[in-house]
């Protein structure tokens, strides 16, 4: 690598001013001519990647997992390889790459340059990385505000868990995962890509970025209480043991709700349902660290 393209949402420059200079410090300083794009909106992030044409040369995105969602089309489109610094709340997508999450020692993985072809979800047209929700995770996120993440780091999505868990309301669903096809009552459903999710719950024990699948989990209408007992379940990703919990794996997934529910993926609104899911495997290739290694195990 001798080029790279450092693309800034200027609210993780302004809250990490400091480290961002030094990452820059340190790739320049290992040889790696460093162009830097403060974006000023996500249609002028996907402007300056798409108009990047170095040879050999990376973008690298500096922020949270919603500024890397907004990110994903261009550098697909584009053909770019892709590397982060980690700057968000929860840096999910960086736990499935297997990357530090602090800032310095992701700039060393990208010095290190280790390479991988991993998979791309869509919804509706939409792509994510890690999970797309509809139900109580939605709920989660409208929850959450930037006070909490800044003051309570990944806590605080346990607060506003707790904080919704009570209200949240069932919603009938219509469920195709490749052959199967089923219909139940649901709270909660999710439809995973990467490894984790909320701030490091894994989606499935044996799922990573490199399977070419979409693992789909839905909640049946559960007591608050009971719900909060699967907290253990959620952190290990497996959910499957556990009752009136419908787990599948897919490559094609399609949901139709009794009305019309929103999609959040990666922290972001994408869609409304009915929604079709799809995975596109190896769909761009991204500088990574010591990736998680699934469940063997498993049976």
């Amino acid at each position: 690598m001798q080029h790279a393209l450092l693309v800034v949402n200027p609210k993780s420059r302004n809250g990490h001013s400091e480290v961002l200079t030094e990452a820059i410090d340190l790739l320049r300083n290992s040889g790696i001519e460093v162009e830097v794009c403060v974006t000023e909106s996500a249609s002028h992030m996907a402007s300056c990647i798409e108009n990047y044409r170095e040879q050999d040369g990376v973008v690298i995105v500096a922020g949270g997992d919603g500024t890397i969602s907004s990110a994903l089309e261009s550098i697909y489109k584009s053909k770019q390889t892709l590397a982060i610094l980690p700057m968000g709340t929860a840096n999910d997508f960086a736990r499935s790459l297997g990357l530090p999450q602090d800032v310095v020692p992701a700039v060393q993985a990208i010095i290190d340059d280790e390479r991988e072809r991993i998979n791309l979800a869509k919804v509706n047209g939409n792509y994510f990385v890690n999970v797309a929700h509809v139900g109580l995770g939605v709920e989660v996120t409208r929850e959450l505000t930037s006070e909490m993440k800044k003051y309570f780091g990944v806590f605080a999505y346990l607060g506003a868990f707790t904080s919704v868990v009570k209200r949240n309301k069932s919603f009938k669903v219509a469920i195709k995962a490749d052959d199967w096809e089923g219909s139940v009552r649901a709270i909660h459903l999710a439809v995973g890509n990467g490894r984790f999710y909320g701030g490091g719950n894994i989606v499935d024990d044996d799922s990573t970025l490199l399977d070419g699948q979409l693992n789909l989990f839905c909640l049946k209408p559960i007591r608050w209480w009971r719900l909060l007992l699967l907290g253990v379940n959620f952190r290990h990703g497996n959910l499957g043991k556990a009752e009136r919990v419908v787990c599948k794996k897919a490559r094609e997934i399609s949901i139709k709700t009794s009305r019309p529910k929103q999609i959040q993926a990666d922290g972001e609104f994408k869609t409304d349902t009915p929604a079709e899911f799809e995975v596109i495997p190896k769909a761009i290739e991204v500088i990574v660290g010591d990736m998680p290694v699934p469940n063997k195990n498993k049976e």
